[in-house]
């Protein structure tokens, strides 16, 4: 609050007060007092009404400018009220009161949010986990009895495992530090070990697979680094080259990062989708033209990166290929970006 901003808001008050004072000096006048004498009584009315003034001002602006202050400082700005004091003038008071009631009905439908969200969370993952036991039957079921149709048939049930675990970890990715759990990992053997559980993918798509100077070691949770290698390596066997195609695993040193680059040679993103890949649900050109995409994959990549304290990012060419870059800190302090 400025002075002109209190005045505009006060000038009624200020132009009672100049009134009065005005007649006061005639009434003093027509009784017939000493001029100095009515100066002297004009002047000490002047300074009263001054003093009350400023002393009203200055604890209304201190109040307005911490509040102020709080409020910009505060992520979660529904917790103002609690971070205020309350106001010892009767319209701050007021004032006060009332948004203390805006906010504890906030953090109330807040805390009801996030109540129905977890047991919907939980709820989903119970039923993708019973879901995916009558998957496995049928996969076993189709492993002992070897033939064309039940060959096909082990492709689409491995497609429908492969959209239940997006499923499941997109339901986790908004509390990934509840289940999380750092140790040292050998980046050949996460590497290998998404491999070979895609291995009916990838020699059906004839990849070609490259690993060089992977034997280095960092520091994260096993299980949801292979959901993301997972993703990378199936969007690449999705839109990978009629020609050769061809899927590479490398490394490279930071000061204070080790990157694991994941390399192709598919049909590549256009730049105009490439600022959108990692958006929610951005299917984008290729995905629409060559696969059936449900724009969640990168999009999930990205997000548990960050919230893993990973970085993540995407190079690409139309027609020369996609480099995925994972980089991961070289101590093993990894600190989670917590959901608000």
């Amino acid at each position: 609050m400025t002075v002109a901003e209190y005045i505009r808001d006060y000038k009624m008050n200020f132009i009672f007060h100049i009134l009065f004072l005005m007649i006061l000096t005639a009434i003093l006048t027509t009784m017939r007092l000493d001029p100095f004498a009515v100066i002297y009584i004009v002047l000490i009315g002047v300074l009263l009404a001054m003093a009350a003034a400023v002393y009203d001002y200055l604890r209304k602006r201190t109040f307005y400018q911490n509040m102020k202050a709080c409020f910009r400082e505060l992520d979660q700005k529904y917790l103002i009220s609690e971070m205020i004091e309350a106001p010892d003038f009767a319209e701050g008071k007021m004032f006060y009161h009332y948004l203390e009631d805006i906010c504890k009905d906030a953090n109330d439908e807040i805390l009801s949010y996030k109540e129905q969200s977890s047991e919907y969370r939980e709820y989903i993952e119970m039923w993708i986990h019973e879901v995916k036991t009558p998957v496995a039957a049928m996969k076993l079921m189709a492993e002992n009895h070897p033939d064309e149709k039940t060959k096909q048939m082990m492709e689409e049930l491995e497609k429908v495992e492969y959209y239940l675990d997006q499923a499941l970890y997109y339901a986790r990715s908004s509390g990934v530090e509840k289940d999380y759990m750092v140790k040292e990992l050998q980046i050949r053997e996460i590497v290998e070990k998404v491999l070979r559980s895609n291995a009916r993918l990838l020699i059906k798509s004839k990849m070609k697979i490259e690993m060089d100077d992977l034997e280095k070691t960092i520091y994260s949770d096993e299980k949801w680094i292979e959901f993301i290698l997972k993703q990378i390596m199936i969007n690449a066997v999705k839109y990978r080259s009629d020609k050769n195609p061809r899927l590479r695993f490398q490394t490279r040193e930071l000061q204070d990062s080790v990157i694991l680059e994941i390399e192709d040679n598919g049909i590549g993103i256009s730049a105009k989708d490439l600022p959108k890949v990692m958006e929610k649900g951005y299917t984008g050109t290729t995905g629409r033209k060559y696969a059936k995409s449900t724009g969640m994959g990168l999009y999930l990549c990205r997000s548990l990166s960050e919230k893993l304290g990973l970085n993540f990012y995407i190079d690409s060419k139309e027609g020369a290929g996609t480099k995925v870059c994972i980089g991961f800190p070289r101590n093993s302090m990894t600190f989670l970006k917590k959901e608000e």
